[in-house]
């Protein structure tokens, strides 16, 4: 086996294998992975994981890697790389890989295949708020549909835990409930680090590259100034210096100082707030000039430099940017490693400055700082007259299972609103903004949210302050967002900027440079990257009639579950029955009205979908949900149990397939009596299916079911605390049977004739 994998790894890199990644590739990927900088960590994890479930052991290997770069990391080189190996191993069709961090993580197609083997790389961040079904900019909708994907059938591996702040103990508790609770595969965890915990690194690369520890004391009144002028005389021409500095408002103007300083030299800001087509990825070959940055190189980049200045930083991204001085043993002299403390002072990281300034001047390796044990700051103890102090008003309980049932709620204003504290410190947070040209009244009705292209993701304190300015300067702060409820553009308020808000901000107004990216400090018109509306280049080319649509979804559910070994029997005949029934529900006469109302030559019949161009018609009511009938109509006697599958399930996953009838179930604003559209009295017809199913003509009782105490609740509740279900088994499930509906509506597709053609 090992020499399979030799030729395997040689295949995608270029070079051999060391002993540890054979023994990863042999044994599977463990808890702990600790080797120093440069040592071939992310191939290792990556290229073990694709050899075993490509070639060695397949069934026995997670059908999904989970790569997870600390927040602020640029994933984009990481997934490049990753890329490139499946290109050489020619298994770049065989392997899905997808990139989820900033607007990228938006980007739901991940979710459309679950049965294929696939390597998702992201941020933290995005990532874990996702495993928590609160993702950041991601629809409530559709958290259900991320959870049960990242939590079941998946190998999820963290580079550099020690930056992973709040997410290290989340994503420690996540994979401890995963144990406890069940999955319905396999799904581990790795957490891999450059800091040694006192054993001995493993054999890696021959001759150790290294760097020279050098202190630098820039006056903190003249911070920048002094930094711009060290790094100059520090620079070697032909050689690329790096400046790690501590805030992107620091590293802004570092960039600008030096730029300014050295106009026939490249200098590069690389920070994660620029739009993704705008996004400067310097490579390993364009080693020359400077390149500021804050973390984007801490985790999950090969790059290096000559002379590498950090700020005073925790030890783990310490010994991250030392890795990255004379990486490769380029400069056979050595690099030189630059610190200073930052002008606010150590903060909790004096240890590391101890240690540092005990070593000036020393030639240190890799090895030698995986060797240190890590030095932390003591923590003070308070004073014996000093007030009691609250806990942080966001400071979350520690993750457990009752958190996680709170968290499985995504209706409106159910359980926690968001995700953040058990995934990032308030520091942190960031929102998306996109910039649009639009008048004083904002944004038309009809205007369309920013795409993934438009967006740029920025600090949210940044972002707060530049609001709060622009409305001093100018009366409002150009800020938008659509409201959740009536889904209407309104201005964005101080309470709206929670992590992973989406504002539209004026164009005019400023807020971001070429190069640069987000530049809160610019007042320059930002160029728009909307190109205008258009229509989806597909819609349904045909009439679809109910009983059709779903026979079809129940076909694609049994070929789904089919290719996934690890369900039980009853689970994939559940999956199978609810999508045979998940539809039950257009029966009501709002549905059918809609489906006729837009025109055309509909046939006889209970419809499922309309055909294009004649699909746009309007429900006559606000916030109809068929699939709240489909509930009805399950709840409403035994007749339609059957033998093999536990009918609360079916009746559940039936139900939750568009994302907004699963736990919590309570009115939209505005509706008085109704609930979801379905008003009490509403009458379904008498009809029955092929496969013998039939449904008497009922009248409904919409909110009785859904009572806090009421029959829906308890049903939902006992399958969260089913000991061979639970949350994890029961989302996957669910994700199935939307995987099945959205792949039944797609046999239908077509070119859209209100799309531009040619």
């Amino acid at each position: 086996m090992a020499q399979g994998f030799e030729e395997f790894f040689r295949a995608a890199t270029g070079h051999r294998p060391y002993a540890y990644q054979r023994v990863l590739a042999e044994g599977g990927l463990p808890r702990s992975v600790r080797v120093p900088s440069g040592g071939g960590k992310t191939a290792g994890a990556v290229l073990a994981w694709l050899y075993r479930r490509t070639v060695a052991a397949p069934e026995a290997t997670a059908r999904r890697l989970v790569y997870v770069l600390p927040q602020g990391s640029l994933a984009h080189w990481t997934h490049a790389r990753i890329g490139r190996w499946l290109h050489r191993l020619g298994l770049a069709d065989a392997v899905d890989l997808h990139l989820l961090a900033g607007p990228d993580g938006q980007n739901g197609a991940w979710r459309r295949r679950p049965e294929r083997s696939a390597i998702l790389v992201g941020t933290h961040d995005v990532l874990l708020s996702r495993a928590l079904m609160r993702g950041l900019a991601d629809s409530r909708t559709m958290a259900p549909v991320s959870f049960g994907l990242l939590n079941n059938d998946a190998h999820w591996v963290f580079d550099e835990a020690g930056l992973l702040g709040p997410g290290l103990p989340t994503g420690e508790r996540l994979q401890a409930l995963r144990e406890a609770l069940g999955t319905t595969a396999p799904t581990g965890s790795t957490w891999m680090s450059a800091v040694g915990d006192g054993s001995a690194p493993p054999a890696g690369p021959g001759p150790a590259p290294v760097r020279r520890i050098r202190q630098l004391h820039p006056d903190p009144d003249r911070h920048v100034a002094d930094l711009v002028a060290a790094l100059g005389a520090a620079h070697r021409p032909g050689t690329r210096t790096i400046a790690a500095l501590g805030s992107p408002a620091r590293a802004r103007a570092v960039h600008a100082a030096l730029r300014a300083a050295h106009p026939g030299r490249p200098v590069a800001l690389l920070l994660p707030y620029h739009r993704s087509a705008e996004l400067p990825l310097p490579t390993r070959e364009s080693a020359d000039g400077f390149l500021v940055v804050t973390r984007a190189l801490d985790a999950g980049s090969d790059l290096s430099g000559r002379t590498v200045l950090t700020e005073l930083a925790p030890w783990s991204a310490l010994v991250q940017r030392a890795g990255r001085c004379n990486r490769h043993g380029e400069h056979p002299d050595g690099g030189d490693l630059l610190w200073c403390v930052p002008p606010e002072g150590p903060g909790p990281d004096g240890a590391v400055a101890r240690w540092l300034t005990a070593h000036e001047g020393a030639a240190v390796t890799a090895a030698d700082l995986f060797a240190v044990d890590a030095p932390r700051s003591p923590v003070p103890e308070p004073a014996p007259d000093a007030p009691d102090v609250p806990d942080a008003p966001d400071a979350p309980d520690a993750l457990g299972g009752p958190e996680l049932v709170a968290l499985f709620d995504t209706a409106r204003g159910a359980g926690p609103a968001g995700a953040w504290p058990w995934v990032q410190a308030a520091a942190d947070r960031t929102v998306f903004v996109a910039w649009r040209a639009f008048g004083p009244d904002g944004p038309a009705p009809e205007e369309p949210e920013p795409g993934r292209h438009e967006q740029c993701e920025a600090p949210l304190a940044e972002v707060a302050a530049w609001l709060a300015a622009a409305a001093a300067e100018e009366g409002d702060g150009g800020a938008w967002l659509r409201d959740r409820v009536d889904g209407r553009w309104r201005r964005a308020v101080a309470a709206d900027l929670c992590a992973g808000a989406l504002l539209l901000l004026d164009a005019a107004r400023g807020g971001h440079l070429p190069g640069t990216g987000w530049t809160p400090g610019s007042r320059t018109p930002v160029p728009s990257l909307f190109t205008g509306r258009t229509p989806p280049a597909t819609a349904c080319a045909a009439w679809v009639s109910l009983e059709q649509h779903l026979r079809e979804t129940e076909e694609e559910a049994r070929a789904l579950t089919a290719a996934l070994p690890g369900l039980t029997g009853p689970q994939r005949e559940a999956v199978a029955l609810a999508a045979r029934l998940h539809d039950l529900g257009k029966c009501h006469h709002v549905f059918q009205d809609k489906l006729r109302d837009g025109g055309g030559d509909p046939p006889e019949g209970l419809l499922a979908k309309s055909k294009a161009p004649w699909s746009n018609g309007t429900s006559s009511r606000p916030f109809f949900r068929h699939e709240l009938v489909t509930a009805l109509l399950l709840l409403a006697g035994d007749h339609w149990h059957p033998p093999g599958a536990d009918p609360s399930l079916v009746a559940y996953l039936a139900a939750a397939h568009h994302g907004h009838v699963r736990v919590t179930v309570r009115p939209e604003p505005g509706e008085a009596a109704a609930l979801f559209g379905v008003r009490p009295g509403d009458r379904t017809p008498p009809f029955a299916l092929a496969t013998g199913e039939r449904f008497p003509a009922l009248e409904l009782a919409p909110a009785e079911p859904f009572r806090p105490d009421g029959r829906w609740p308890r049903l939902v509740a006992a399958l969260l605390a089913d000991p061979g279900l639970g949350p994890f088994r029961l989302a996957h499930l669910e994700a199935l049977v939307r995987t099945a509906d959205w792949r039944s509506s797609a046999r239908h597709d077509g070119p859209n004739p209100q799309a531009p053609q040619g």
